[in-house]
């Protein structure tokens, strides 16, 4: 069961990477990164982001330019 930490990204492993020091950027990256070689090494899976919308739901709405006239 995963409890915590960076859990593997491969579907079925229960991996989890803890953090050793929450206040610590060095050590989340630590985590990922042996999360990172964890699912390349045992599960051959690279993990590829997915580009997703990243705007805002409070952003004024876009308008839409006139048609140009013909």
């Amino acid at each position: 069961m995963r409890s915590g930490g960076f859990p593997c990204r491969f579907g079925g492993c229960d991996e989890c990477f803890t953090v050793s020091d929450q206040t610590s950027m060095p050590a989340l990256l630590a985590a990922s990164a042996l999360r990172s070689q964890h699912e390349v090494s045992v599960h051959g899976y690279t993990h590829v982001q997915l580009e997703e919308n990243r705007r805002s739901p409070y952003a004024p709405a876009q308008s839409k330019r006139p048609a140009p006239a013909r």
